[in-house]
């Protein structure tokens, strides 16, 4: 049971480390930002679109101000309207945009923290365990370190919602059910990443539950559902339309062909002190050269939550004929994916770790193992009954099912020949996501309940007072966690005195700015173009400008011609597009081009 006392004590501590482990952006969150990049640009203008349709547009908030004449162009990226909410109160006060960005993602891991405290506490952690959960899941490296990514590090929803999941399966009460309807609806309109992690997860508890003897009862869900369910839901069901649209009008679609693998030493990467000195004095410098990601959750995190579902020794035997049990039923899917595909071959980096080419040869190891099976019958018996019996007394045990929550993110994040993203990306939503190893994030919260049931079982078993125990591991895991100081850019977003005329003008239609960078120079194009975006926010007009997850083909050949600008060209393709005024930013040209520029001006 969750007491508000205890959670609003573990809230603050979370967010008194979330303002030591974040420094210095903590202490300077309205003038510098983790990465000046395009993206860091693009979500400060998505947050203040947002903001500004809230008042201006708010049944059109997808028709953004970029890519005209385009339309629905919020809907290119994620849209960050959950997080505006935070937002836009800031933006309105202060108009600092970098201020808004920070206060959402430093927030985020206060949430994040808070969330996980609360599902720990609501499957039936305690106090110390709960709190070490909400630790790990707000400040283990793979999540604190997205604090850049605005639609990766606002996922706080996803265990609140799981929460109110368990509340509502365990007493069965309608308030729970709706309460996890809104919270998905929070966690869509917040971060679609957040959302599609939390409906695998929330998958994956209701089918572990319902194969353990869980009735569905699917008439009693709905009316549980109600007409209030309903509405809760609308929101999240309307933000489907226009991505729906734009998938189709724009191919807004995830290839596997573009699907990012990232390197195995990603999962053993850790840029944290401690994680650094060990490397070091393990000769491993290296796994963070070669790494793609920051995945390594921690080594005491690892530890802790393998004491979550280590078996005793009363079950250790039965594991063991568990895992072989696993084992054949492994064996006899292969077995038939074999027989339905031809020839299989595994392999791992540059080495072969399986090689079926005949069709008896995984039926030969099917016979092996179910004949190992029949030899420690003895042990536990073929008795299908009496175990699914047993382990149905065992559906409310949190440390299964979030095991299984782990397993599945990290099977999801690693790449071929073991991943299985290519079996889910086809699932509607999945495809949005570009790069599947963004799964270990969900993987993280199952890691983190563990770490936190964990921590309950050596507690009982230690001679020191379960307060002082949790305080210690906490203490250990902040040592190991530790980053601090993050690296910073300054940044401050002023659109020159030219675009806040703009905003003066009656007759001002849609605007293109000049120069833009070469699109082969891809850096120096889109930090053109995302600067460019920051400008518009100073008058909201329409802009050919525009980055985003997708760019429309349109606009390949338009900036290519306004490289140009002004010629014959591209002076005709504006005017088509029904541009009215180009912005000539005197002080980007080099002084030569610019020469060049003010001639073929003075020509028009």
């Amino acid at each position: 049971m969750v007491t508000p006392h205890a959670a609003i004590r573990a809230t603050l501590v979370y967010a008194a480390l979330t303002m030591a482990l974040a420094y210095p952006l903590s202490t300077h969150p309205g003038t510098a930002v983790l990465s000046d990049s395009p993206d860091t640009n693009l979500e400060l203008w998505a947050l203040a679109w947002d903001a500004h349709a809230f008042v201006r547009q708010p049944l059109s908030i997808f028709d953004a101000n970029i890519y005209y004449p385009e339309r629905r162009t919020l809907a290119y990226s994620e849209n960050f309207i959950g997080s505006a909410l935070v937002a836009a109160p800031i933006i309105w006060l202060t108009g600092n945009l970098v201020l808004a960005l920070n206060a959402v993602s430093l927030l985020s891991c206060v949430l994040c923290g808070a969330g996980a405290y609360v599902l720990a506490r609501r499957v039936g952690v305690g106090e110390a365990g709960a709190f070490v959960a909400g630790l790990v899941f707000a400040f283990s490296p793979p999540r604190f370190l997205r604090l850049d990514q605005l639609h990766l590090t606002t996922i706080q929803w996803v265990p609140f919602a799981l929460a109110c999941l368990h509340a509502y399966l365990d007493g069965g009460r309608a308030r729970d059910l709706r309460l996890f309807i809104g919270l998905f609806t929070l966690q869509a309109l917040t971060s679609g990443h957040g959302a599609i992690f939390l409906v695998v997860a929330s998958a994956i508890v209701i089918g572990y539950r319902a194969l353990l003897g869980e009735r569905l009862d699917a008439r009693r869900r709905l009316r549980d559902v109600g007409v209030a369910g309903v509405v809760l839901l609308a929101p999240a069901l309307l933000l489907v339309l226009p991505y729906r649209a734009v998938q189709a009008e724009m191919g807004l679609r995830r290839s596997l062909a573009a699907w990012a693998v990232l390197p195995i030493e990603s999962f053993g990467a850790s840029p944290a002190h401690l994680h650094v000195w060990l490397l070091e004095r393990l000769h491993a410098e290296g796994i963070n050269d070669r790494a793609g990601a920051t995945l390594f959750p921690g080594a005491l995190t690892l530890v802790l939550a393998l004491c979550a579902v280590a078996p005793g020794r009363a079950r250790l035997r039965a594991a063991g004929v568990a895992l072989v049990d696993a084992a054949c039923l492994a064996a006899v899917c292969t077995a038939v994916y074999r027989a339905w595909s031809g020839p299989l071959r595994i392999r791992f980096m540059s080495t072969t770790v399986l090689s079926l080419r005949r069709p008896w040869q995984p039926w030969l190891i099917v016979g092996a193992l179910a004949a190992l099976r029949l030899a420690l019958a003895r042990i536990v018996p073929l008795d299908p009954r009496a175990r699914y019996a047993e382990w149905s007394l065992r559906r409310r045990d949190p440390a299964p099912v979030y095991l299984l929550i782990a397993i599945v993110g990290v099977w999801i994040a690693i790449g071929p020949p073991f991943g299985i993203w290519p079996l889910l990306y086809r699932l509607p939503g999945f495809s949005f996501i570009r790069v599947a190893s963004r799964f270990t994030l969900l993987a993280m919260l199952g890691i983190a309940v563990l770490a936190g049931i964990g921590v309950e079982r050596i507690a009982a078993r230690v001679a020191v007072p379960r307060r002082w125990f949790a305080t210690l591991v906490s203490a250990l895991l902040v040592a190991e966690y530790v980053v601090a100081p993050l690296p910073i850019s300054p940044l401050r977003v002023a659109p020159p005195a030219i675009d806040r005329w703009i905003a003066s003008q009656p007759g001002v239609r849609a605007i293109a700015e000049v120069p833009l960078a070469n699109p082969s120079d891809l850096g120096r194009s889109e930090r053109r173009h995302t600067g460019y975006m920051l400008h518009s926010t100073a008058h909201w007009r329409k802009t050919v400008e525009g980055y985003s997850g997708i760019r429309p083909p349109l606009f390949d050949q338009l900036y290519t011609e306004l490289v140009r600008f002004p010629d014959d060209e591209s002076v005709r393709h504006l005017a088509a597009l029904g541009v009215t005024h180009v912005i000539v930013h005197v002080g980007e040209y080099e002084p030569a081009a610019w020469t060049a520029v003010s001639a073929r001006l003075d020509a028009f």
